[in-house]
């Protein structure tokens, strides 16, 4: 069904748009409604991908498990993914494999509908996520476990597919009693009155909250495409953290946000997050099977090493390439 799909839209993409004139032609998914997710959309937008040699199509993919999916399927060689789901696939036997880091920690909020004020004031009511799996889902539950609430038990978990601002919605109409958010949603749900139960810094702890993923069979025989794509995301990197008021048209445009002032917290959250050498986030991959391992005996006895390409990030670094954009570019 995913291919299907993405095959329809890529015949549209190639017919209708005469910029596949030139470079490599590369699809890139990406997997949240969320200023979590801007660095391809800024590197896309600011040229830097035909910089490069390629041609990229930027596709949208509802959460980390229906990219993974993707991923493994072959229709999409490059995605940006949340969480575990990476892991989860390579412990199941795919060849899916992180090769940089975007923002390597849990950085959500937990937003909740005016009349809940504290932890146990969710036992009885229903908590929305994207889908069974993602990062918005791990969230959640981490959340509920440290405060002592067994989730599906206590609270129940629903899953809305759609974006933050679709289950926002939800909330707001009160089918759920909260869920995990990033901004710009946390932005306008306080404007809407709704209350912050849970902050970042709550949740704790390293975690691979936006990694980008391939396969190890596209990298063994794509490896110059790979490296042009990693070229152009370091640069778009820079961009995105010295360039604040072309990166905040770009995440408007694409959260579909016109509010300024949730645009600004948005960049300003994330834009701090991202690490200019975006290696991918060991410790958080540790995080991720030390939570799969609970139930997975696989995921004790594996190496957050074996879940991860390196190679790609140190070449860059190694190199000077990466110091030397931010030497140059001021």
């Amino acid at each position: 069904m995913i291919r299907n799909f993405l095959l329809t839209l890529l015949a549209c993409v190639f017919f209708f748009s005469p910029a596949w004139a030139g470079g490599e032609k590369l699809i890139v998914g990406w997997s949240a409604i969320a200023g979590s997710q801007a660095v391809p959309w800024i590197t896309k937008e600011a040229g830097l991908f035909e910089k490069n040699g390629l041609e990229v199509t930027l596709i949208y993919l509802d959460g980390g498990s229906k990219a993974t999916q993707a991923l493994m399927s072959g229709d999409i060689p490059i995605a940006q993914i949340g969480g575990n789901s990476p892991v989860v696939a390579r412990l199941r036997g795919a060849d899916v494999t992180m090769i940089a880091g975007l923002a390597n920690v849990l950085a959500y909020s937990l937003v909740v509908s005016a009349d809940i004020k504290k932890p146990e004031d969710l036992k009885g009511k229903k908590l929305t996520v994207s889908r069974f799996g993602s990062n918005s889902d791990y969230a959640t539950r981490k959340i509920l476990i440290k405060w002592g609430l067994k989730p599906d038990v206590d609270v129940a978990i629903l899953q809305i597919p759609g974006g933050q601002p679709t289950r926002l919605a939800a909330v707001q109409s009160k089918q759920v009693a909260g869920m995990v958010a990033q901004p710009p949603v946390t932005n306008l749900a306080r404007k809407f009155g709704l209350n912050i139960l849970a902050e970042p810094e709550d949740f704790g702890g390293a975690y691979p909250t936006t990694p980008i993923s391939s396969t190890a069979t596209f990298i063994r025989e794509k490896r110059e495409t790979v490296r042009k794509f990693m070229r152009a995301l370091v640069e778009g990197i820079q961009v995105y953290k010295s360039q604040s008021d072309f990166s905040k048209r770009v995440i408007a445009k694409y959260i579909k946000v016109n509010d300024p002032e949730a645009v600004e917290e948005s960049y300003r959250f994330f834009s701090r997050l991202v690490p200019a050498k975006p290696y991918p986030p060991l410790d958080g991959i540790k995080e991720a099977l030390a939570e799969l391992g609970e139930k997975d005996p696989k995921a004790r006895a594996a190496r957050p090493e074996d879940f991860a390409d390196m190679s790609f990030v140190k070449e860059l670094d190694e190199s000077g390439f990466i110091d030397a954009l931010y030497r140059t570019k001021r």
